[in-house]
């Protein structure tokens, strides 16, 4: 793909790997031992403005991050709620879920996205982040996840 193909908006680059666990503190110990990445940050964040499907939804997920080259890497556990997560689990397992794209400008990346046929099918704010799921998954084989950073974490 050359560089005329690329969003001319906000996008920034990829920043990290989402992988979907079943026991958070399990994974983050055994990325760090048997491969070295880590070590990882444990959170539960607590979400504002969240929606699932175009709806208002309540959720809780806990979140290891860790710094693995240039790139993060994400795990995230479902807690309570009904999630992209959850979704994602009942037709694939646990596993790879997400690439992220840092962009500058959320809502003009969304929009744009929209444009191109991909809807938001998750979005919601943590301290630090406002974040969104595209479903982007038929089109492109893999589920994108769009964040930008706001203020302080």
């Amino acid at each position: 793909m050359g560089s005329d193909a690329r969003p001319k908006s906000e996008w920034k680059e990829i920043s990290h790997v989402g992988i979907l666990v079943d026991d958070i503190e399990e994974a983050a110990r055994n990325l760090e031992k048997l491969i070295g990445i880590g070590p990882f940050r444990i959170l539960e964040p607590q979400y504002r403005d969240t929606t699932y499907q175009v709806k208002p939804a309540k959720f809780k997920v806990k979140i290891a991050l860790a710094t693995a080259g240039t790139i993060d890497v994400e795990l995230m556990q479902p807690v309570h709620g009904e999630t992209i997560y959850d979704d994602y689990i009942r037709r694939k397992g646990y596993g790879i879920h997400h690439i992220g794209i840092r962009t500058g400008n959320i809502e003009q990346t969304e929009k744009e996205m929209e444009a191109k046929g991909f809807r938001v099918v998750q979005s919601g704010n943590r301290p630090g982040v406002k974040w969104a799921y595209l479903d982007t998954e038929q089109k492109t084989g893999l589920v994108f996840e769009l964040h930008e950073k706001k203020g302080t974490p």
